[in-house]
């Protein structure tokens, strides 16, 4: 049954509530205490682009080398590595040779691809891309070939 629901934030909008006519019910009075999508939305965009600033801020010291990628990658690559920065300060020791490995990398897929490790496991990572690139930039290889990082 579809019914039209007066949300919290004023706005108006269909909502289809399945089950019985108490669930129904009971679904409704929430969906009135709640904001509609389209102000959740902003919402959550919003809180989103306010962590993006505070987390710049608080990395603009470091001077990372810019993210390479398309616009929307670089775009939100840039908020993942200014998050994992942010909580790699918090950290009491971090490893060197990974957080140095993870200053260097520039590759905005990179950053989205490992945003599910954790704090732990990405500087393993980086690390481990950064011997491989050493291997490859030692070594005689294919120019055309693409790069591990």
């Amino acid at each position: 049954m579809s019914k039209i629901i007066t949300h919290a934030c004023g706005h108006e909008q269909i909502h289809y509530l399945a089950g019985f006519a108490s669930q129904q019910e009971r679904k409704a009075r929430w969906l009135e205490t709640t904001k509609c999508t389209t102000c959740f939305l902003a919402t959550e965009q919003a809180e989103q682009a306010e962590a993006a600033v505070r987390d710049g801020a608080a990395i603009a010291h470091l001077d990372l080398p810019s993210l390479t990628g398309s616009d929307r990658q670089v775009a939100w690559a840039t908020t993942l590595r200014a998050s994992r920065f942010c909580s790699f300060g918090t950290r009491p020791v971090i490893e060197e040779n990974g957080y140095q490995a993870c200053v260097l990398v520039t590759d905005a897929k990179w950053w989205i691809d490992h945003r599910a490790l954790t704090d732990h496991e990405l500087l393993e990572e980086a690390e481990r891309c950064a011997v491989e690139v050493s291997i490859l930039a030692s070594s005689d290889h294919d120019p055309s070939l693409p790069q591990a990082v």
